[in-house]
């Protein structure tokens, strides 16, 4: 397997306001989680409590008006506010003048290496198509139109995509819940309907020969009534036609798999759901599981809970071994039930967050360093966690 590192190009959009970067996981110092205990029949309840931690947050204000730029983008889409900024560019929230509908527009900055525009086309080629194979999908965005000049730096003439306006993202909803750990965790009983929804969307795109490759929860939209949506397909890259290799490093760092933290560049869709792992991990513990600022802190944090034994069984290990001066003291087996007790077991005693042996099942597949046994998002739907 050829394993070269590849920069990716660009950063994806960022919100405008400032969050607070999240704490560790303190497997010592879990406070007690909030109330619900687990039931499995509490998928319309848990949707309802999902939009009330983001309603509480929809207060205007946070939304950065927009009175100095032009009025409308394509010469349609009256410019409301704006949403968040990056060096992909800018996304507003914005009214349809023909339709009358509220929608978010994203607009794409054209770089200075970029003169005309080729680079710039491909992007917008490259997520409109991801977003065109994903049309129909209630759990992913969904797009209106586009349009634009690849060779315009700035807008209203640079491209742009149209999509509908969902609500604000899952990290809003997880941050507004409280400061404290505890405050921000999710009942297993909320968590179930959330994942179902994503691995479905997530599952959408992987039939159709997608990887999303950035899931994160500022990547997940919430809308009014609390269901979810997965957005900003830019990193998305097609597999049919297209082998590897793909570019490396992708992913937010806290949600790259360990294969992209190796320098893998034959990756597969499998990324996608070690992401989606590491999100259903953040909503019951309420901080992330995995935590570093670099990829090797990063790696010995994954490696320091589900340990090496996992990893080593992967035929990729061999191509990109981990020096050992950089691993010294790794654990070999797993700790992620630990982490996670029974319901009711002892041990638990409310400080960590509390899983049942069915939704064990779907985060212990969803995170095995192994790609080759970790679960894709229609192995993990199959499990007896989502008969309910």
């Amino acid at each position: 397997m050829a394993i070269t590192k590849r920069a990716a190009r660009r950063r994806p959009i960022v919100l405008v306001y400032q969050r607070r970067r999240p704490e560790p996981v303190d497997d010592d110092g879990m406070s007690k989680p909030s109330s619900g205990d687990v039931d499995d029949g509490g998928a319309a309840s848990s949707t309802a409590a999902l939009s009330d931690r983001v309603d509480g947050g929809r207060d205007p204000k946070r939304l950065r008006v927009i009175s100095s730029l032009p009025v409308c983008i394509g010469g349609r889409y009256k410019v409301l506010a704006q949403l968040g900024s990056g060096s992909f560019g800018d996304v507003y929230r914005a009214k349809d003048t023909r339709s009358g509908n509220v929608v978010a527009v994203k607009c794409l900055r054209r770089e200075n290496d970029d003169p005309d525009g080729r680079y710039l086309q491909r992007e917008l080629a490259g997520e409109v198509r991801a977003l065109e194979a994903c049309r129909g999908d209630p759990h992913v965005v969904q797009i209106v139109d586009y349009g634009g000049h690849p060779d315009a730096k700035t807008w209203p003439e640079a491209p742009f995509i149209v999509m509908e306006y969902v609500g604000a993202s899952l990290q809003d909803a997880i941050l507004r819940s409280g400061g404290s750990p505890s405050a921000r965790r999710y009942a297993e009983c909320e968590v179930r309907p959330i994942m179902r929804q994503l691995l479905s969307g997530v599952k959408r795109m992987n039939e159709a020969g997608f990887m999303h490759r950035d899931i994160k929860p500022d990547n997940v939209l919430v809308d009014e009534h609390g269901n979810v949506k997965i957005c900003d397909l830019g990193f998305a890259r097609t597999k049919a036609g297209s082998p590897p290799p793909f570019s490396n490093p992708v992913a937010a760092l806290l949600y790259r798999a360990p294969e992209v933290l190796l320098e893998s560049t034959t990756y597969d869709e499998t990324v996608d759901t070690w992401a989606l792992g590491c999100l259903m991990a953040l909503l019951l513990a309420g901080n992330p599981l995995f935590y570093g600022k670099t990829e090797v802190e990063m790696l010995r944090a994954i490696l320091d809970v589900l340990g090496m034994d996992d990893l080593t069984r992967w035929r990729g290990y061999a191509n990109c071994m981990i020096k050992k001066s950089k691993m010294r003291f790794v654990r070999r087996d797993s700790r992620l039930r630990e982490m996670f007790p029974i319901p009711g077991m002892i041990g638990g005693g409310g400080r960590r967050p509390e899983l049942s042996p069915a939704g064990f099942e779907v985060l212990k597949g969803l995170l095995s360093c192994n790609p080759e046994r970790r679960m894709t998002a229609a192995e993990a739907l199959e499990q007896r966690w989502f008969e309910s």
